[in-house]
C-alpha cells in the first residue's frame, strides 16, 4: 500500500499503483450527519471531540465518540475495536491506532475504502489475501491478529510496532551502514523465503513497507495487502495475470510487463532495497514512471561502485545477482539469498575482526628473527676480521715477493752494471717483461741516470721515483703502493751494491691487481657462508619456537573454554618438561573453578556460550543477532514510541 512518506530517493516518485485507484469518503448510515475531513495532523483529535479521519470509520454502533481511561483523547468504538487516533492513510486504506479490550491489546487496525468495498469481487480478494497474510507467522513478517468485515468494511487488525519504516530512515541518512544493511537483508531474504514456501508473493517490496524496530536492526515485512497467492485455485478470487499492482521503482521487469509472479519478482524488488540502501539511490532512475519501467525492463543497472567504492565485492555480486532481468538468473528462493548474504556477513565480520586484532609478531617469527640476526653479526664481525687478516697475509706476502725479486735482480745485474754492460741489461729487462708478472722494471746507474727500462722513453733520464704511499723498507728494499693506468702498484725500489758500493739502482712494479681478486674471492666466500648460515638458524629456529608455540595454543584454547563457562575442560598431557608443569597447573585451576561452581549449586559443565546465545531472544533464525552490539533493547509495542509500521499504507 502506498506510504504517506514520500520516497527519500526522488520527491516525485509514483505512490503503489492499484486497480481501482479512486477513494471516496464511507457511505453513512441513514440519518447519520456528513462527517468532516479528516484533521492535517493525522495524529491529533479534531475540534469537538472527534476523531482525526472519522469519515474512514464505519459507523459506530453506540453512534458518538467516548473517553476511554485507556486514551488520552476520544475514543470511538467500532466493533469490539476502540480506535483511538488515525496513524496513516493511502490510496487503499487507512490505518487507525485501537485498542482490543477482549485480550487488552493496542493493534494497528486497517480498514479498507468504502470506494473499494462496492466491487463484491475486490473485497473478496482483499479479504482472501489478507487472510493469507493473516497465517504468516514469521519473527520478521508483521503479525496479523485478526482478519474480517465491520458493516460491510474489511478490515486487518496488526500488531502496533515501535519504530520507523526504512524509508523514513533513508530520507533522514541517505544510506545505512554496509554491515546493518546486510544483517536486515538477511532477515528480508528470509521473510520472503517463508512468505514463498507458504505460495505467498508480497509483490510491492520497498522500503516504505519495511520497519526497522527502534533501537535493534530487527526488521518486519509489511503490506501484505496486494499480496498474490501462488496455490489458489483456479476458480477462487484472487490477483489476475496482466494486473499491474506495486510500486513502480521497485517493480521487477516481468512485473512491468504484468506477466505472472513469482517468488523471484519479490527477491528483484529487495535487491533494489539493498542497493538503495548502501548506496543512497536507486539503481534505476529517470523523469517518468515510464523511463524507470523502461529501464528496470531493458537497461543494466548502474554500476554500485560508481556511487560507492568500499562496499565488498561479495556484496556487489550478490545485489548484481538480484537485479539480472531473467528471473533463472537471479537467486531462486529467498533461502539462496539469505545464504548468500550470511557469507558476506562472515567476510565483514572477519575483516573488521583482522582489522581489531592485535598486530602482534608471532613467537616463531620473533625467535627465529632474533636468532638470524644474532648469528649476522656474530658471523659479520668474523667475517670482517678473518677478511683484514686475510688480506693483510696477501699483502704481506706480495711484499715479500717484490721485495725478493727486486733484491735478485739487482744481485744478478750487478757485474753487468758494475762494468756498464746496458745492452745485456736491457736484454734481461724485456724478457722479464714477456713474462707479465711485473707491471714495469727500471735500471739506473750510480749517477741516477736511467739506463734501461720497460719504457723506451725513460732512457738517458735522471731515474724518478713514482710518488705513492710510502710502505717501508724490507732488507733495504724501499716499498711503496702508487696509482699507474689506473691500477694499484706496488713499487720496490733495491739498490745494486759491489763490495757494499752502490753501482745503480733497480725499480720494479707488481700489480696488485690479483691480489684484490683473491681478497674479493674470500669476501664474497665470507658472505655467502655468513648468509647460508643465518638463513639455516632462522629456518631451524621457525620451526622449533613453532614446536614451542604449540603448547602455548593449546592453553590459550583451553582458557577460551573456561571464559565460555566449560569449567569441566582438561587438557590432560603429560610432558617431562616446563610445559608439562603449566598443562597440571591449569588442570588443578579448572578443578578449583569447577568445584566452586558446584558449590555454588551451578553446572560446572556449562553449555558454551555460542550454543546458549542461539536460543536466547532476540535473535534471528540461524543464530544471527538481532540488535548491534551494545545497542538498547527494542522498546515494547505501546511503550509510548509512535507506530509506523503496519499501519504504513
Amino acid at each position: 500500500m502506498t506510504d504517506p512518506i514520500p520516497d527519500p530517493s526522488s520527491a516525485h516518485d509514483a505512490p503503489t499503483l492499484r486497480v481501482p485507484t479512486a477513494t471516496h469518503p464511507l457511505p453513512r448510515p441513514p440519518g447519520a450527519a456528513t462527517p468532516a475531513a479528516p484533521a492535517a495532523t493525522p495524529q491529533a483529535s479534531a475540534p469537538g471531540g472527534t476523531l482525526a479521519g472519522e469519515a474512514s470509520l464505519p459507523a459506530a454502533a453506540a453512534g458518538a465518540p467516548r473517553a476511554s481511561p485507556a486514551a488520552s483523547g476520544p475514543v470511538r468504538q467500532v466493533g469490539r475495536y476502540q480506535v483511538q487516533e488515525r496513524i496513516g492513510r493511502g490510496g487503499m486504506a487507512t490505518v487507525f491506532k485501537a485498542h482490543d479490550p477482549s485480550i487488552g491489546r493496542d493493534v494497528a487496525i486497517k480498514f479498507l475504502h468504502a470506494s473499494l468495498c462496492e466491487g463484491d469481487d475486490y473485497r473478496a480478494r482483499f479479504l482472501q489475501e489478507a487472510r493469507a497474510a493473516g497465517g504468516l507467522s514469521h519473527p520478521n513478517i508483521v503479525t496479523v491478529h485478526d482478519v474480517g468485515e465491520i458493516e460491510g468494511r474489511p478490515y486487518m487488525a496488526m500488531e502496533l510496532l515501535s519504530g520507523i519504516s526504512l524509508a523514513e530512515e533513508l530520507e533522514a541518512t541517505r544510506t545505512i551502514a554496509v554491515r546493518d544493511a546486510v544483517v536486515m537483508g538477511i532477515q528480508l531474504a528470509r521473510a520472503l523465503d517463508y512468505a514463498h514456501a507458504r505460495g505467498i508473493v508480497h509483490r510491492d517490496i520497498k522500503p516504505a513497507n519495511i520497519m526497522r524496530l527502534t533501537g535493534s536492526r530487527t526488521i518486519k515485512v509489511t503490506d501484505f495487502g496486494i499480496a498474490h497467492i501462488e496455490q489458489a485455485g483456479e476458480d477462487s478470487l484472487r490477483t489476475r495475470a496482466g494486473d499491474v499492482l506495486g510500486t513502480p521503482q521497485y517493480m521487477s521487469p516481468e512485473q512491468t510487463r504484468g506477466e505472472r509472479l513469482d517468488g523471484r519478482s519479490d527477491l528483484f524488488s529487495a535487491g533494489i532495497v539493498l542497493y538503495q540502501m548502501v548506496v543512497g539511490q536507486r539503481p534505476f532512475r529517470g523523469d517518468s514512471l515510464i523511463a524507470v519501467a523502461t529501464k528496470i525492463a531493458s537497461e543494466p543497472a548502474t554500476p554500485i561502485d560508481k556511487g560507492r567504492t568500499d562496499i565488498p565485492a561479495s556484496l556487489r555480486r550478490v545485489i548484481d545477482r538480484c537485479l539480472a532481468k531473467n528471473p533463472a538468473q537471479r537467486f531462486q528462493s529467498g533461502g539462496e539469498l539469505a545464504e548468500a548474504l550470511v557469507k558476506v556477513l562472515a567476510e565483514i565480520d572477519e575483516e573488521a575482526r583482522e582489522r581489531e586484532r592485535p598486530r602482534i609478531l608471532p613467537l616463531r617469527v620473533k625467535w627465529a628473527a632474533m636468532m638470524a640476526a644474532i648469528v649476522a653479526l656474530v658471523m659479520g664481525v668474523t667475517a670482517t676480521l678473518i677478511t683484514q687478516r686475510q688480506v693483510a697475509a696477501l699483502t704481506a706476502q706480495a711484499i715479500d715477493y717484490g721485495a725478493s725479486a727486486a733484491r735478485f735482480m739487482a744481485a744478478q745485474n750487478a757485474t753487468m752494471v758494475l762494468g756498464e754492460e746496458w745492452e745485456a741489461v736491457e736484454v734481461i729487462v724485456e724478457k722479464i717483461m714477456k713474462t707479465g708478472d711485473f707491471e714495469r722494471i727500471t735500471v739506473a746507474d750510480a749517477n741516477g741516470i736511467v739506463r734501461a727500462a720497460s719504457d723506451a722513453a725513460l732512457l738517458g733520464k735522471p731515474y724518478q721515483s713514482p710518488r705513492g704511499e710510502a710502505l717501508g723498507e724490507r732488507d733495504k728494499v724501499r716499498v711503496e703502493r702508487f696509482e699507474a693506468g689506473g691500477q694499484s702498484v706496488l713499487g720496490f725500489d733495491a739498490p745494486v751494491t759491489f763490495q757494499d758500493q752502490v753501482a745503480g739502482r733497480v725499480a720494479i712494479g707488481i700489480r696488485e691487481a690479483p691480489l684484490t681478486a683473491v681478497a674479493r674471492l674470500s669476501i664474497t666466500l665470507m658472505i655467502v657462508l655468513a648468509l647460508v648460515t643465518v638463513l639455516a638458524v632462522a629456518v631451524a629456529m621457525y620451526f622449533v619456537a613453532n614446536w614451542f608455540a604449540r603448547p602455548i595454543k593449546l592453553v590459550g584454547d583451553s582458557m577460551a573454554e573456561l571464559a565460555k563457562g566449560r569449567f569441566d575442560h582438561r587438557i590432560h598431557e603429560q610432558r617431562g618438561d616446563e610445559f608439562g608443569q603449566l598443562y597440571a597447573a591449569f588442570d588443578a585451576m579448572a578443578d578449583a573453578l569447577q568445584s566452586r561452581e558446584s558449590a555454588l549449586g551451578r553446572d560446572g559443565a556449562t553449555t558454551p556460550g555460542p550454543t546458549r546465545a542461539a536460543t536466547l531472544p532476540g535473535t534471528l533464525p540461524g543464530g544471527l543477532p538481532s540488535t548491534l552490539p551494545g545497542a538498547p533493547p527494542a522498546a515494547a509495542p505501546g511503550s509510548g514510541s509512535r507506530s509506523s509500521g503496519p499501519q504504513r499504507l
